[in-house]
């Protein structure tokens, strides 16, 4: 196969290579098997941080930590396209942890996490606790009702943390009486909001360690039942010189699928920020903040109920007494933390691929269920002690788990008969080739007139929007309109860059 021709980004970035190491020295080039969006999950992950830096940025402009609800509701009622702002951030957050849970799952399900990649899981996994201890603060900083009530609720569990971990909660968190805040809110929100700030800057840190080690070991190599294979592409030189399917690809085509996760994960965010504006009533000219304000006397009333992302926790809390629940939480994240080692060392698996991990699947399995189980029956019972039939329940689960999932991967591995083709879903519908040889986004001839035909039209409806976006005159109750035609573009721009950079050369 001829060698693609260099693209002008491709002949500036080597220049600079001359002069500073930057091309291929800080971003590596990417083998062709791995421009599909699974393997760029994690882009999509940095996608959702850059954009709650950048909102969270706009709403600290208008945010006050003395008079915490008093700012929120004025960014929302009377800050041109503060309601927007304060929509996006809020479901930014949310898809900041989606994204990060779906990243971590396809990263355990490929194997992502076996040697030598140990501790490029493990500062991911660091880099969830931040995330999470981001969002538990964040969600705190409108002082409305249901947060505030949670928060305190949630600090009050934490106090059960063993090994001297609520000392060290109750030192970050106990403030003595100052004077001077009027409005009598709780001072601690002062301090979140300073933590909201200096949980984000270690995110930043631990993120920039996590794609330092990423860009050093590369993309992880296709699914093999291969024992004792290698892990990284740099040990599969007579592939990466011979094979079409491993051939590096010019840096343009990785910046261009890293500008398409961008672009997807702010459409996507646009889109549902606009559709269903967050704790925000749209009634004619009127654009209100929904929640009541945060009131001690309203607070003993009200059932205190978490995020999403942190029932699983507090389904612990319902379930066994506050100090063994801490336990159990601790224990689950360090098996998480170390599962790479337990992997390797205690369940002693020798390939990446799904079928010949069937202990870890298996285990893997049963964190994933009783994650969904716990937080659903934690929402449903609201304030409400669900007793020890809830561990038993989970231990329920995973015994299940155990006795189907394990016997029937290990029956797959002695039939033979798993291929890694069972896990390229991409091939059963007709879009890509076997994971093995590597898959992309392949445009035949026969089609190649459509292919231009839907470009054109995308054209025509980015200017349609666009031209629509500019005529709107009353910003603030046109902009949830505005967002939603905004967050259209970014999707529609996304897949104008897909189709040029990762489209396959016609057949």
């Amino acid at each position: 196969m001829e060698e693609e021709e260099r693209t002008w980004l491709d002949r500036v970035l080597e220049w600079l290579d001359e002069r500073t190491g930057i091309y291929g020295h800080t971003i590596r080039q990417a083998p062709r098997y791995a421009y599909r969006l699974d393997f760029w999950l994690g882009s999509f992950v940095l996608g959702a941080f850059l954009f709650e830096v950048l909102t969270g940025m706009l709403i600290a402009l208008y945010y006050v930590p003395a008079d915490p609800y008093a700012s929120t509701v004025y960014l929302i009622s009377n800050v041109p396209l503060g309601a927007l702002l304060f929509s996006l951030h809020s479901w930014g957050a949310y898809a900041m942890v989606f994204l990060l849970l779906v990243h971590m799952t396809r990263n355990f399900i490929v194997g992502a996490y076996r040697r030598p990649r140990e501790v490029m899981w493990m500062v991911g996994t660091l880099l969830a606790a931040l995330t999470l201890t981001e969002a538990f603060l964040g969600y705190s900083l409108p002082y409305n009702l249901i947060s505030w009530t949670a928060t305190t609720t949630g600090l009050n569990l934490f106090t059960y943390m063993p090994f001297g971990l609520s000392n060290l909660i109750a030192a970050f968190t106990l403030l003595p009486q100052l004077p001077g805040i009027a409005s009598g809110v709780d001072p601690l929100v002062d301090r979140f909001f300073i933590f909201h700030w200096i949980v984000g800057a270690l995110i930043a840190l631990v993120l920039g360690l996590h794609l330092y080690i990423f860009e050093k070991h590369g993309i992880t190599p296709p699914l093999s039942k291969e024992k004792d294979r290698s892990e990284l592409i740099d040990n599969y030189p007579e592939k990466l010189r011979y094979d079409p399917n491993w051939k590096l690809q010019p840096l343009t085509r990785t910046f261009g699928i890293i500008l398409v996760t961008l672009l997807m994960t702010f459409g996507a965010i646009f889109l549902i920020s606009s559709a269903l504006p967050f704790q925000i009533s749209t009634d004619g000219d009127q654009i209100k903040y929904i929640m009541p304000e945060y009131n001690p006397a309203l607070a003993a009333q009200t059932p205190p109920i978490p995020d999403w992302y942190f029932l699983f926790i507090y389904f612990f809390y319902k379930s066994v007494p506050p100090s063994m629940a801490s336990l159990i939480f601790l224990g689950w994240g360090a098996v998480t933390l170390l599962f790479p080692f337990i992997d390797e060392y205690v369940f002693g698996h020798r390939s990446s691929h799904p079928v010949m991990r069937p202990a870890s699947v298996a285990l893997g399995t049963g964190f994933i269920v009783s994650f969904v189980v716990n937080s659903v029956w934690a929402y449903l019972t609201p304030g409400r002690d669900i007793g020890t039939i809830g561990v038993e329940v989970d231990s329920l689960i995973f015994l299940l788990i155990f006795i189907t999932v394990f016997p029937l991967l290990r029956y797959l591995q002695n039939r033979g008969s798993s291929s890694t083709d069972s896990f390229n879903i991409g091939k059963r519908l007709g879009f890509s080739k076997s994971v093995t040889q590597g898959t992309e986004i392949v445009i035949p001839r026969q089609v190649s007139v459509g292919v231009d035909i839907s470009i054109l039209i995308t054209l025509g409806l980015i200017v349609y929007n666009t031209v629509k976006m500019l005529t709107l005159t009353n910003l603030f109750l046109d902009q949830f309109q505005l967002g939603f035609m905004a967050g259209i573009n970014m999707l529609l721009f996304s897949y104008l860059i897909l189709i040029y950079t990762l489209k396959g050369e016609s057949r």
